[in-house]
């Protein structure tokens, strides 16, 4: 039982200790925390760290749907937070400060997928289940098949990713060109 209260505590802790001071408001009227909200400033925060990062905006996109639905306070039951739900001990080591801020949060995040993809040399179906379930346990793991929830995640993942990517959504938001123009071939490929 205390393993499985453990991350919720850590959470919560990190909730009230960490972030308080950016939330701190006079006026109890007052609504806006600084945090951007809308979905413009939300996707250029994702095609500034995609860039950093050298991935594509739209996976960034999809991984951020299916985590948090663009919420930067989601909270999992699990302890991860934020709009990539970073776990507490993986935002350390991307010393990401506060897990609530969308720019701290989503460059965190960008960070551990960006060396997930390079773990396993660019399988970004391998990579996506590592963000999932762990590193260790998706190199355990005799393939997804041992990991019947990772695999729905996956799945639900690169499906909004090829949507993004016909969408194209974030091509207003590069000055021009898209991430596709600029690398015709992408370094990530898809396993079956």
């Amino acid at each position: 039982m205390t393993r499985a209260l453990c991350p919720l505590v850590v959470a919560v802790c990190l909730t009230v200790v960490m972030p308080w001071l950016s939330r701190l408001t006079v006026d109890p009227g007052m609504t806006d925390l600084g945090f951007p909200r809308s979905p413009e400033s939300i996707h250029a925060l994702i095609a500034t760290h995609a860039e950093q990062y050298a991935l594509d905006p739209a996976l960034l996109q999809a991984v951020i749907k299916v985590e948090s639905n663009y919420n930067p306070e989601a909270i999992s039951s699990k302890g991860a937070i934020g709009l990539m739900q970073l776990m507490p001990l993986t935002a350390r080591a991307f010393h990401v400060l506060d897990p609530f801020d969308p720019d701290d949060n989503i460059r965190g995040g960008a960070a551990l997928l960006r060396r997930l993809l390079d773990r396993f040399g660019g399988d970004l179906s391998l990579a996506l289940a590592a963000y999932h379930a762990g590193e260790r346990r998706v190199s355990q793991a005799i393939g997804m098949a041992s990991l019947p929830e990772t695999r729905l995640y996956v799945e639900r993942v690169l499906r909004h990713y090829e949507h993004f990517v016909v969408d194209d959504t974030l091509s207003a938001v590069r000055a021009g060109t898209s991430y596709r123009q600029r690398h015709p071939v992408s370094p990530l490929h898809v396993s079956e």
